[in-house]
């Protein structure tokens, strides 16, 4: 009688490997698509048994920014940076058929950078984070409830360049001249900043090609004290037919004074409100192995109720944004399919415009106004399909017309940034 053989131990923790990630054409392979981190609002990570996944990533900028302005009292600025980030994440999950139970916690080691969680300051030191931080429970590929702080799912893509918390994304901005970032329906769709709000979000898929998420945000700025409270929804869809994903979506935001005031002897709860609304999306076409390319567009508004309940007209925007980009596989304007260094070679560039207007007018004239001209070029090539190296030239202008202004008070500011990028993911 042969020798019984124990059967292999279970495997509680795994690397999260790309069946984790799932997606049909979901971009250029290595591409700006591809790496789109709500995965064109699929599940993820998918996992098909219970265990603990694990998975992340790290990168390093080093990069050079000149901005200069027209006008006599704006200082322009010039610098080196070398910025970094770190994410290692984590992901218990039960699974049981389609059921599962999921958690994801994903800590954060930040380097130097020049907005976010680490700021530049004179001692350089780096910070411990959180992002993701969830639970969520449902059916694979059917729905889910996710509960907790994440992103909501990306409704306008800027393609290789205009990362996060990188030069080009703030672009001509100086500290008294503030161009305008792009709208892209993201009003809710970064990571809740105060410490007491977070999103709820119902994700549907009633067929393969078509995702709904119903996001939803509530909480307060400040759980110690007088803190402002937030609610909002931000209702989206994609359509998703492969070589082709239509994305929409809308969103409200209030946040409202949870304080109060003694006003004649009564207490009274502060007036101060804060609106933000918006609308917007995005067309985009991926013909893998070739190119892939697309088209955004965006428009939201701000109103401020001061704490004497009036608007306040200097705060009150209107954003009008469109851009678009597309990224190329170099070996298709070779011999494209046949392997060799070309294949893991992408060329991208896009470009974003912004317009802001205010609602304060200085008499009869055209009320304050800002703009925001982006444009980039960008050039990555893959390392053992691990390492990503990412150059990225960028140009910007921003002109701003402050209304009543006189002619030495209308002025432009241009920046001129690169950088390049090493990122490794696993």
């Amino acid at each position: 009688m042969p020798a019984l053989v124990p059967p292999p131990p279970a495997q509680y923790v795994e690397h999260l490997g790309p069946s984790s990630y799932p997606g049909r054409l979901r971009g250029l392979y290595g591409g700006s698509l591809w790496l789109e981190p709500s995965f064109h609002g699929l599940q993820w990570p998918y996992m098909t048994r219970t265990g603990v996944g694990v998975s992340g990533s790290a990168w390093v900028d080093t990069g050079y920014e000149k901005i200069t302005s027209e006008s006599p009292n704006v200082m322009g600025t010039t610098r080196y940076l070398q910025q970094a980030r770190a994410v290692l994440r984590v992901t218990p999950t039960y699974v049981n058929g389609r059921f599962f139970i999921q958690a994801q916690a994903e800590l954060v080691a930040n380097g130097c950078q020049s907005t976010g969680s680490s700021t530049c300051d004179v001692g350089g030191a780096g910070t411990v984070d959180t992002d993701d931080l969830w639970v969520r429970i449902g059916e694979w590929n059917r729905w889910d409830l996710k509960v907790g702080r994440f992103e909501g799912w990306e409704l306008y893509h800027t393609g290789m360049g205009l990362d996060v918390n990188t030069l080009e994304r703030r672009g001509a901005t100086l500290d008294n001249a503030l161009a305008p970032d792009y709208y892209g329906v993201n009003f809710m769709h970064d990571r809740p900043k105060s410490a007491g709000t977070g999103y709820v979000a119902l994700h549907g898929y009633p067929s393969d090609i078509l995702r709904i998420e119903l996001l939803g945000e509530l909480g307060t700025s400040n759980i110690a004290s007088a803190g402002d409270n937030f609610l909002g929804g931000r209702p989206s869809a994609i359509l998703d037919l492969g070589w082709v994903k239509l994305k929409a979506g809308y969103e409200y935001l209030r946040e409202t004074s949870g304080g109060q005031e003694q006003i004649a002897g009564v207490k009274t709860t502060w007036p101060n409100k804060l609106t933000k609304s918006g609308f917007g999306g995005a067309v985009q076409f991926v013909l893998d192995p070739y190119v892939e390319f697309g088209a955004n567009v965006g428009r939201g508004s701000q109103v401020f109720i001061n704490t004497q309940g009036s608007p306040d007209d200097t705060q009150n925007f209107t954003w009008t944004s469109v851009g678009g980009f597309a990224n190329l596989r170099v070996a298709s304007l070779f011999h494209a399919g046949r392997p060799g260094a070309l294949e893991d070679l992408l060329l991208g560039g896009g470009f974003n415009w912004t317009t802001r207007y205010d609602s304060h007018r200085a008499g009869t004239n055209d009320p304050d106004y800002a703009a925001h001209l982006q444009i980039f070029g960008a050039v990555q090539y893959l390392i053992a399909k691990q390492l990503f190296v990412k150059a990225v030239l960028a140009y910007a202008r921003a002109d701003f017309d402050p209304s009543g202004a006189t002619a030495d008070e209308i002025f432009s500011n241009t920046m001129l940034s690169a950088r390049v990028r090493l990122m490794y993911l696993y």
